[in-house]
């Protein structure tokens, strides 16, 4: 039996959850709720989802905060996390990046972008060709 992808959806605004839920699991992804930065952290252990769809502005501590918190676990540091805002402040892509995140995406979500990005966060890292060449 094939054992479903689990996305955590982290987000304070029922309507955000309910809407990326919608968009997900059409494509039969299996979607985790959390809406603060202490209930993410319990379920991102407990559930091990992939990816995670982290929100920046959270109560109980930023998406930062969580980000940080997540990549030093052992256990949960190699999860994949998408950052999605609404915050339109300079850099926040950069910091992303920075901090480690699979991807940056800008509220209002749109469904392509949001199921690209799931995809590419999905996708196994990229391994440098070590075959020498004859």
């Amino acid at each position: 039996m094939q054992t479903r992808t689990k996305i955590l959806v982290v987000d304070d605004s029922s309507n955000v959850q309910m809407l990326v839920k919608a968009f997900v699991a059409e494509e039969g992804y299996v979607v985790i709720l959390a809406e603060d930065t202490l209930q993410a952290t319990v379920l991102a252990v407990r559930d091990k989802p992939s990816p995670i769809i982290l929100d920046i502005g959270l109560p109980g501590g930023d998406g930062w905060m969580l980000m940080d918190r997540l990549k030093t676990n052992t256990l949960t540091r190699m999860i994949p996390i998408l950052v999605v805002t609404g915050q339109s402040r300079q850099g926040l892509n950069e910091k992303a990046q920075t901090k480690g995140a699979a991807g940056f995406l800008n509220k209002p979500l749109e469904k392509p972008a949001l199921l690209a990005a799931v995809k590419q966060a999905l996708m196994p890292p990229a391994t440098p060709n070590t075959s020498a060449s004859v």
